[in-house]
């Protein structure tokens, strides 16, 4: 029997199944003592069956086929036709077996001198483990095939299903594949078959089945330089499931070569599996995330501490967009031998938006944005260098982090009491985190919520090595990098009390955007405590109580009461950095004394988000995301906050004898001051 192949374009994803209705083919009206056959084409939807020009399944001279009838006799058939031909007569060639009586006429292609039968018409036969490479097509006799009739029309129905592999490499010559099951399903040897009159068959392997299918080919094959030149090897394969994805084994002239899919697959009876080209050409080792340890809690060495697998926890994170840390499930992670660092972010094109769900939320009820704390990895392509053990991942626009690759080992934490401890069973990437806050509310302290989002410490993630060879399925060669979390701010909570975000320490909540020459930066006047006298943090303790008299879908009205705080004192605004003797003790409240001390009057326009204070000074009222200035450069307003910003300049201001200096930034172009808030807990 001659085999078939189908011509198929590149599959854009790792696995497609095509098909059609099951269809029977016409055969021609038997004479004599002889038996006609034809055959059941392969499901295959907008593709074309080959072998010759007319583009059908044909027969090969002298293909062999068993026969059972009445009699349990395997009887051994030839084809007297012509190769080529879309059917046609079958002779008797031969008998054996023992005798029992059947009801119907049974035949099996190809022939096997052991196949056999029982008297209810079970078939025994083998499957081919060693199969030969045909162009675009499966080799001869890789494709058996069954008839089950009450007449001598032979209407052959296939057994198997059909699993491409495309490679491609340039230089690379293949002289054999080996397939197997990731979870050493039996897909070769010994197989019994069933199948009702005129109906499909079905088959079962047996315990001494095989887990293992060659397909070998005469002479080496040369492959393509690319994937559109990618060279087709077909599998003819039993109905399987390979729960864990299979791999193959491509033997070439410089060695061997294994590539694998972890993805489950199914190869259904007289369809086509299609497996993306992919490159025979070393690979770069491939990771996935199996564990997020995470180490967290105010008070360790009192038992304020636990460690927690974040992957474990899904119902604490937002799922919109299908963006909770679910999303990381169908990652992988390549590291190139060039330092290269690429995350792929799988078939559902998501990476995890570090958002902890209000839902879940036992403080304020809502959602919580904690990507300064686990946003760590490359989102898209980056960098990743090693020294000793220290790990340094550096993105796209060049911001890095910086990680301690850890070996499998058991890593106590420190200063716990008891002993807190994270098992790693394979490598991890282990990240300090820092910006968080003790809170010693016992109600709040022990809480999953407070070591996820309120102070967590250490974050080790665990990353499993798939095997030498593994290829990225091509539909999960996804990138997800500009996405950004942007929290709806609920207006109806401005009236409250709110602090100056970060107090003293960072995270900053005072920022200004300065810098001549079209190039400024943002640098916050608390880093700069040598550019001001002491009272620099006295602003940054301030409070704003917010009182809301009128409320609409257009506006809202009322009063604001900006207060100096615990210590009772307001910033001076007066520059004291004596390495600039001329602006020593310049008063620069024009810039910087914004909002009225006292309770007066404000308002806010929703259309322009404008806030006009009764002092006259305006601004911009910024809820919680990342917003982007002159000069392309941002900042993020953190979730449940908002920010008022002054436009003080126009960019870009001329350049000044002293771009770059704090003088410059503070003193001669300032652009933007920004007085980040957060609501007072």
């Amino acid at each position: 029997m001659r085999h078939i192949a189908l011509y198929l374009g590149i599959a854009a994803a790792l696995v497609a199944s095509c098909s059609v209705k099951e269809k029977d083919f016409n055969v021609v009206q038997p004479e004599d003592t002889g038996f006609y056959a034809s055959f059941e084409q392969p499901a295959v939807e907008g593709t074309k069956v080959y072998v010759n020009e007319d583009l059908m399944l044909r027969w090969t001279a002298d293909d062999r086929i068993s026969l059972f009838q009445r009699l349990t006799y395997n009887q051994e058939l030839r084809f007297i036709g012509e190769t080529g031909e879309s059917e046609g007569k079958f002779d008797f060639v031969g008998s054996g077996g023992v005798g029992s009586i059947i009801d119907d006429i049974v035949s099996v292609y190809p022939y096997q001198a052991s196949t056999s039968i029982t008297p209810d018409e079970v078939l025994t036969l083998t499957l081919p483990a060693e199969q030969s490479y045909a162009p675009n097509s499966f080799g001869l006799g890789a494709n058996t095939a069954v008839s089950v009739t009450s007449t001598g029309f032979l209407v052959f129905k296939n057994v198997c299903g059909y699993l491409r592999v495309s490679l491609y490499g340039e230089g690379y010559s293949v002289s054999s594949i080996t397939l197997k099951g990731n979870q050493g399903e039996k897909i070769a040897g010994t197989a019994t078959v069933t199948m009702p009159l005129d109906g499909l068959p079905s088959v079962e392997m047996a315990s001494d089945a095989t887990t293992e299918i060659t397909l070998t080919c005469a002479e080496p094959v040369a492959l393509g330089a690319t994937a559109e030149e990618s060279v087709d090897f077909w599998f003819v394969v039993p109905p399987v499931t390979f729960s864990q994805g299979f791999t193959v084994t491509v033997n070439h002239q410089d060695g061997v070569m294994t590539k694998s899919t972890d993805k489950s697959v199914t190869i259904k009876r007289n369809y086509l599996t299609k497996m993306a080209a992919f490159t025979t050409e070393p690979q770069p080792p491939t990771y996935r995330i199996s564990h997020m340890w995470l180490w967290g809690g105010t008070g360790p060495q009192y038992g304020g501490s636990k460690v927690i697998d974040l992957l474990t926890k899904p119902n604490y994170f937002n799922n919109d967009d299908n963006r909770g840390i679910t999303a990381l499930e169908d990652n992988y992670y390549q590291i190139g031998p060039d330092g290269t660092f690429t995350n792929y972010a799988g078939e559902d094109g998501r990476n995890w938006w570090f958002v902890y769900s209000g839902s879940v939320n036992p403080e304020t009820h809502k959602d919580l944005d904690l990507r300064k704390f686990y946003d760590v990895l490359p989102l898209s392509t980056g960098k990743f260098a090693i020294d000793g053990t220290t790990v340094t991942l550096t993105r796209a626009d060049g911001t890095t982090t910086t990680a301690t690759w850890v070996g499998p080992g058991t890593y106590e934490m420190p200063n716990t009491n008891p002993v807190k401890s994270v098992t790693i069973e394979t490598q991890a990437l282990m990240f300090e985190i820092k910006g968080g806050k003790e809170v010693w509310d016992q109600s709040i302290m022990y809480t999953d919520y407070h070591i996820i989002a309120g102070n967590p410490h250490a974050l080790f993630i665990e990353l499993e090595q798939l095997p030498e060879g593994f290829v990225v399925p091509e539909a999960s060669r996804t990138t997800d990098a500009d996405f950004k979390y942007e929290e709806e701010f609920d207006l109806t909570t401005l009236p409250g009390k709110w602090n100056v975000y970060g107090n003293n320490g960072k995270p900053y909540g005072i920022w200004v955007l300065g810098g001549s020459g079209g190039d400024p930066d943002f640098v916050s006047p608390i880093e700069k405590t040598w550019d001001w006298d002491d009272s620099i943090y006295r602003e940054s303790d301030n409070g704003l109580v917010i009182k809301v008299t009128s409320f609409d879908a257009a506006s809202a009205a009322g009063t604001i009461n900006w207060w100096a705080g615990n210590d009772g004192k307001f910033w001076n605004y007066i520059w004291k950095n004596t390495n600039y003797p001329d602006y020593i003790d310049k008063d620069l409240s024009e810039f910087y004394d914004q909002i009225p001390k006292g309770e007066h009057e404000f308002s806010l326009d929703f259309a322009t988000m404008k806030a006009t204070l009764a002092n006259g000074h305006e601004a911009k009222f910024l809820t919680p995301g990342t917003y982007t200035f002159a000069a392309g450069k941002t900042l993020t307003i953190p979730s449940g906050c908002f920010a008022l910003d002054f436009h003080l300049m126009d960019n870009p201001v001329p350049k000044t004898e002293y771009q770059y200096k704090d003088i410059d930034r503070f003193v001669l172009a300032p652009i933007e001051y920004i007085l980040i808030f957060e609501k007072e807990e």
